[in-house]
C-alpha cells in the first residue's frame, strides 16, 4: 500500500505553514511586520525547492506558485519596492492564488507535465487536466477577490477547493505505464 504522502511531498508543504505561523504573530496592519513571515517562508521555500530539484522530484505546481508568491513578496519588502508591496497589499490572499495561476499558465506551456504535474505520453490529456485545474484556480482567485476581508470565504475555502481539485484531478489523470 502506497503511503498518502511521501517525505518529499511533506517537505514541499513546509514553506506555507512557516509563513502562516509567522504571520499569525504580527500586526497585519503594519507593512514592516510582514518582512519576517515573508523572508522566513521564502528562505524555506528556496531551501526545500532546491532539495526537491536535487532529488529530481516533479514539483507540485500549486506549491511552486505559493513559493513564487513568498519570494516575490520578500523581494518587495526587502527592497521596499512600492509597486510589489502595493499589489500584495491590495490583493492579500488573492495574490497567492494569482501567483499559482501564473505558474499554472507557464507550466502548461513550457512543461511536459503541464500544470497538473503528471508526465504522460498523452499530451492531450495533460493539457485537458491542466486546463481544468487552471479553471479551478481562476475560480478560486475570483472567489477570494470577491470575498476579500472574509477569512473563511476569501482565504480558506478557495485554497481548500483548489487543493482538493488538484488532488482529484491528479488522481484521475492517467499515469504512464
Amino acid at each position: 500500500m502506497k503511503p498518502s504522502f511521501t517525505v518529499f511531498e511533506i517537505l514541499e508543504l513546509i514553506p506555507l505553514p512557516i509563513f502562516l505561523i509567522s504571520a499569525a504573530w504580527i500586526d497585519p496592519q503594519l507593512p514592516q511586520d510582514w518582512l519576517g513571515p515573508f523572508v522566513a517562508g521564502s528562505l524555506v521555500a528556496i531551501l526545500t525547492t532546491t532539495i526537491l530539484l536535487y532529488n529530481h522530484v516533479l514539483l507540485n505546481r500549486l506549491m511552486l506558485g505559493i513559493n513564487l508568491y513568498l519570494v516575490i513578496g520578500s523581494i518587495g519588502l526587502v527592497t521596499q519596492h512600492a509597486g510589489i508591496n502595493e499589489v500584495y497589499g491590495d490583493l492579500k490572499a488573492s495574490g497567492m492564488l494569482a501567483a499559482i495561476i501564473i505558474v499554472g499558465a507557464l507550466s502548461l506551456v513550457v512543461s511536459p507535465a503541464g500544470f497538473i504535474g503528471v508526465l504522460s505520453q498523452d499530451r492531450k490529456m495533460v493539457v485537458i487536466f491542466s486546463l481544468s485545474l487552471l479553471l479551478v484556480a481562476v475560480l478560486a482567485f475570483s472567489a477570494s477577490l470577491y470575498f476579500q476581508g472574509d477569512k473563511l470565504y476569501s482565504e480558506i475555502i478557495p485554497f481548500l477547493g483548489l487543493f482538493a481539485a488538484r488532488k482529484i484531478l491528479h488522481t484521475k489523470m492517467p499515469k504512464p505505464t
